[in-house]
């Protein structure tokens, strides 16, 4: 019995590997081909989510697809993300073999770009930006009991961003409340609250002197390039470290996967 247990265990790990190596293959070429697709400067990363894979590439039928690309220049940036996720996606197992993705196809698929707060602050000149979503107390202070997290619009999102300079011959952190907008794929930054924190005295608030040239320095408009397979944005949000533009597109052919990147 301990022999027939032990033998059991061994093919059984057997087989996970060869269905993890068989995975690895197929996400090998599927990367190359949307390299090629996307336009991309390096392979993207493809994970095939689902166990067995086996069983996935003999149907031709794959539950779920992630899709990730990074250190795309758009513009002024010079490192956006590009994340995708793929459902119920058909491709023959001869093309997955291949690489090649002509009549592949996605049920739907959600797309994102991802701009990170190191590359904003460089384009627009503020170092050592940071930014976060803001918190009920802050958005309500800022925007008005009609506040932005509470509203059913994805096109408008509140941001916290902070980033660290001398104020008045003090250092200390700049604290922004701004709220995005997203219109024609572009997201326009428009602060409505700034503070001045120091160790010595917390946050306060700056005369309209210093204040009105700090809101002119976080207004901006931010274009972050088209999204993968061809979705259109609908939605705009804050994660710590980035903000982020997504939509959803149904019944996409990953042979037309372009991403404008201009």
């Amino acid at each position: 019995m301990r022999k027939l247990v032990i033998t059991l265990l061994v093919l059984t790990g057997l087989a996970v590997a060869v269905d993890f190596g068989a995975a690895a293959a197929v996400e090998y070429q599927m990367s190359e081909q949307l390299r090629s697709e996307l336009e991309l400067a390096a392979d993207p990363s493809v994970r095939i989510n689902g166990f067995p894979f086996l069983t996935q590439a003999a149907s031709g039928n794959y539950a779920e697809i992630d899709i990730q690309a990074s250190g795309l220049t758009v513009g002024p940036l010079t490192d956006v993300g590009v994340e995708a996720t793929l459902y119920d996606v058909t491709a023959p197992l001869a093309e997955v073999t291949s690489g090649m993705l002509g009549s592949a196809e996605a049920a739907a698929v959600d797309g994102r770009v991802r701009i990170r707060d190191i590359d904003l602050g460089r384009a627009i000149g503020i170092e050592d930006l940071r930014l976060q979503p803001a918190s009920d107390e802050e958005v309500e202070e800022a925007l008005g009991s009609t506040a932005v997290s509470e509203s059913d619009d994805d096109t408008r999102a509140a941001v916290r961003m902070v980033a660290t300079t001398d104020v008045t011959g003090q250092r200390g952190e700049v604290i922004v409340i701004g709220l995005l907008e997203l219109a024609d794929g572009v997201i326009r930054v428009t602060p409505t609250d700034i503070r001045f924190s120091t160790d010595a005295v917390g946050e306060e608030s700056l005369p309209a002197l210093i204040r009105e040239p700090l809101l002119a320095a976080f207004t901006t408009e931010v274009d972050p390039g088209g999204l993968p397979f061809t979705v259109t944005p609908t939605a705009v949000y804050v994660e710590i470290g980035s903000l982020l533009v997504e939509g959803t597109a149904r019944d996409v052919s990953l042979g037309h996967a372009g991403v404008d990147i201009g």
